[in-house]
């Protein structure tokens, strides 16, 4: 059995997060249009403060580095799962690195 990610992701375990990301919309436009001029005016720290203090609103628009991170193990395990439940024969002749337990290695000189 492989082992799977867990510091973002509980799949297979459990269901894929599900995020429901909004669009920004007028009542919004105005942080967000702050927060890009501070940006392009290279003043990140106030940028950040505003993002901090918005950030239980931004958070239902706008993807942080934690959710790219739950994203990439979510897809990572689910690879990883999907190569197990299918078996694989592989006609090489050394073992390939991403054999799973239950695939099928026929080796010896391929010609």
């Amino acid at each position: 059995m492989s082992e799977y990610e867990t510091e973002f992701s509980q799949f297979p375990n459990k269901k894929i997060t599900l995020h429901g990301f909004k669009n920004v919309d007028d009542t919004l436009a105005p942080v967000i249009n702050q927060i890009n001029d501070l940006r392009s005016k290279g003043l990140y720290d106030q940028a950040a403060r505003i993002i901090h203090n918005n950030s239980d609103v931004l958070s239902q628009y706008v993807a942080d580095a934690v959710t790219f991170r739950t994203w990439e193990e979510e897809i990572y395990n689910a690879q990883k799962y999907a190569r197990q439940v299918q078996q694989s024969v592989f006609l090489d002749e050394a073992e390939p690195d991403d054999c799973q337990e239950g695939d099928v290695w026929i080796g010896g000189r391929v010609s």
